[in-house]
C-alpha cells in the first residue's frame, strides 16, 4: 500500500491557512487542495484586491486582511484602527498578524515585546470590538532560535515572545485569536505549556501549518502528539500555510499530502515529500503518523473553523 493509500477521512476539510502572492497561481492551489479534500479555505491576502478573487471563487475563500505588525509598531496605528472598522464591508472576515524577530534586522530600535506593546492596546481593543478573529504569527521554530536568532540580544528569546503573547492575550480578553504553527509550540517539551495556555484562555485557537515544522515535530512523539490533540480536539484547526507563488505542483501536494498522512495514518519513517532546510545533513525529516480517531479529524478538519468563522 502506497502512503497516500493511508488517507481514509472522506469529509469536507476547511484549510485555515492559506496564502495568496501572485494571483495567476490560485488557481493550482486551489485545484490541488480539492484534490486533497479541501472545500473551503481562509486565505491571507498581501496586497492584491480580492474583487475578483472573489468573483472567481464564490463562496470558496473567507479573507484575511494583513496588517503588518512592523508597521504597527512603526506608524499611525489610528489609520489601522480605521481599517479595522471597515474591515467586513471590504469583504473580510479575519484580521491577520505577523510578529517575528526578524524584524529586528530592520529597524533594531523595535521593541522585543512587540506584540504587547501599549501602543497597540486600542488597536487590539478594536479587534475585540467589533469581534473579528485573528490570525497572528508568534514566534518561530525552536531550529530557527538555535540558529539565525542566536543573538538574543537582538531577537530575545523564544520563551520571552510566547510570555509576549500570553500578556496580549491577559489584556485584551475575549479576543478570538487563531495562533499559527500549533501556537509556536508543537515541540513536544512545549505542549505542557500550550496545554496551559488553552486553559487560560478559552478563545485560544491554533492552526496545524506548516507542514515540514508539523511533521518534523509532532512526528518526533506520535504517541504524545496523539494524546495532545485528542484532548484539545476543539482547538485545533487543519492549516497548511500553502501559499500560491508558484506552478510548482509537488509544492502543494507535498504539504497537504504531509499533513493528512501526519493526522489520518500511523506510517511511520515516511520521508517528506519535499527539503525540510531544519534537517539538512541530519538525516531529513520523516513523517511519522499519529492516526486520530475520525471524530477528532471531523473536528480538526471542519467543525472547529465553522465555530470560529461561524460558516454557514
Amino acid at each position: 500500500m502506497s502512503a497516500v493509500e493511508e488517507l481514509r477521512y472522506g469529509g469536507q476539510i476547511f484549510d485555515a491557512h492559506t496564502h495568496v502572492v501572485d494571483i495567476e497561481h490560485l488557481d493550482l492551489m486551489v485545484r490541488i487542495g480539492e484534490r486533497y479534500g479541501v472545500s473551503r479555505s481562509l486565505l491571507i491576502v498581501h496586497g492584491n484586491s480580492i474583487d475578483a478573487i472573489k468573483r472567481r471563487y464564490a463562496d470558496h475563500f473567507l479573507y484575511a486582511k494583513y496588517f503588518s505588525g512592523y508597521l504597527l509598531l512603526s506608524g499611525d496605528v489610528d489609520t489601522a484602527i480605521r481599517e479595522v472598522e471597515t474591515l467586513r464591508s471590504e469583504g473580510y472576515s479575519v484580521a491577520k498578524l505577523h510578529f517575528a524577530p526578524f524584524w529586528r534586522t530592520r529597524n533594531g530600535t523595535l521593541p522585543l515585546n512587540a506584540i504587547s506593546d501599549p501602543r497597540l492596546d486600542p488597536f487590539f481593543e478594536a479587534l475585540r470590538e467589533h469581534d473579528i478573529p485573528v490570525l497572528v504569527h508568534i514566534a518561530d521554530p525552536d531550529t530557527y532560535y538555535a540558529t539565525r536568532y542566536a543573538d538574543t540580544e537582538m531577537f530575545g528569546t523564544k520563551d520571552d515572545h510566547i510570555s509576549e503573547f500570553e500578556e496580549r492575550m491577559d489584556r485584551t480578553q475575549g479576543l478570538r485569536v487563531q495562533v499559527a504553527h500549533f501556537g509556536a509550540q508543537p515541540e513536544s517539551h512545549r505542549l505542557a505549556n500550550l496545554g496551559q495556555m488553552f486553559a487560560r484562555f478559552p478563545t485560544l485557537h491554533v492552526d496545524t501549518g506548516s507542514a515540514r515544522w508539523m511533521a518534523r515535530e509532532l512526528g518526533r512523539n506520535p504517541e504524545a502528539s496523539r494524546e495532545f490533540v485528542i484532548q484539545h480536539a476543539d482547538r485545533i484547526l487543519f492549516g497548511t500555510d500553502c501559499v500560491a507563488r508558484t506552478p510548482d505542483v509537488s509544492y502543494y501536494e507535498g504539504r497537504y499530502v504531509t499533513e493528512r498522512l501526519l493526522f489520518e495514518s500511523l506510517v511511520r519513517d515516511v520521508p517528506l515529500p519535499f527539503n525540510d532546510p531544519d534537517t539538512a545533513g541530519r538525516g531529513g525529516t520523516f513523517i511519522n503518523g499519529i492516526g486520530l480517531p475520525d471524530r477528532v479529524l471531523h473536528r480538526l478538519y471542519w467543525e472547529n473553523a465553522a465555530v470560529l468563522y461561524e460558516l454557514e
